[in-house]
């Protein structure tokens, strides 16, 4: 595995394991404050954050290149953190970490056609097993509770809108990555999500207490790191090949929520879930092996 390689690997990991922290503050927030206000937030904070760390008193630091692909990113992230945060209401952090697995699953399909990109087989095997997981861990709650009450469903229904509102960002923030630096990145996806939903803040807003202050607080921080370890990954590797590796999530996810908030798993949800995990860390070493046999094959033939 090259040097651009790792970095990337370790960017994503990064990634998904800030989403779960963020999921988990979410999932907390959202029972006594509006998603909508939580996402405003947050989004406002992170956007004067960068504005404060990059721009340096001059806008040409900041400039953007394409300012509609932002405005659109804006809509899509605001759209799926807050189906998220309504989907945490219903189903447990796990289930909703499993049902976002979707994302990479069409992701990755769709790379090959959006972006003519060409994942190896064992890309298509790490999705398989993966979904494979995503529906064991899932039947236990959908197989048993759909029949008496109505809330798995609500969850799943909000689950599914976000992992389509993230797939279509997944693809607009491939192309801002080719077209776009960093830095205007980090300022301008959050700046525009807290733009569009400052009118709906007239008729949500309320009063917040310390400990919820405190919490949307670290939500900011998170979001703001996450941003960055995704741009950084996006731009050292193919997205099809990283886009199984979120699946390390699910563990991360798990473990959250089991120590937070108490939640366990059915004996099929841990089947489920070590599949996932099982997944992708034979991602990775098809990975690895991959790139020795293409280095040891340059460092041949130069010979």
């Amino acid at each position: 595995m090259d040097k651009n390689q790792k970095s990337a690997v370790c960017w994503i990991l990064s990634d998904s394991f800030i989403l779960s922290l963020m999921l988990l503050l979410g999932g907390i927030l959202g029972k006594s404050v509006s998603p909508f206000q939580v996402v405003f937030l947050v989004n406002a904070m992170a956007a004067i954050a960068a504005i404060a760390l990059f721009s340096k008193g001059r806008w040409e630091n900041i400039r953007p290149t394409n300012m509609s692909l932002h405005v659109y990113r804006g809509a899509l992230g605001v759209s799926s953190t807050v189906c998220l945060f309504y989907a945490l209401q219903y189903l447990s952090l796990a289930e909703v970490t499993a049902i976002n697995f979707f994302v990479p699953l069409i992701t990755s399909v769709l790379s090959v056609y959006i972006f003519k990109e060409k994942p190896k087989h064992y890309v298509y095997g790490a999705i398989v097993l993966n979904l494979a997981g995503v529906l064991l861990m899932l039947s236990p709650k959908l197989l048993n509770e759909v029949g008496n009450s109505e809330s798995p469903l609500i969850g799943l229904a909000f689950s599914l809108c976000a992992v389509t509102a993230l797939v279509i960002y997944n693809v607009n923030l491939k192309r801002i990555g080719n077209a776009e630096k960093v830095i205007p990145q980090m300022v301008f996806g959050p700046l525009y999500s807290a733009l569009l939903l400052l009118p709906i803040m007239y008729f949500v807003w309320t009063p917040l207490d310390m400990g919820s202050w405190l919490l949307i607080v670290v939500y900011g921080a998170l979001l703001i790191t996450k941003l960055a370890a995704r741009f950084f990954a996006f731009n050292k590797s193919d997205l099809s090949k990283l886009m199984p590796l979120e699946y390390a999530q699910i563990l991360f996810s798990s473990i959250l929520g089991y120590l937070f908030l108490n939640q366990t798993q059915s004996v099929l949800g841990l089947v489920g879930i070590a599949l996932i995990v099982l997944s992708s860390v034979s991602h990775l070493l098809f990975m690895h092996f991959e790139n020795k046999q293409i280095n040891d094959s340059s460092l041949g033939g130069s010979q």
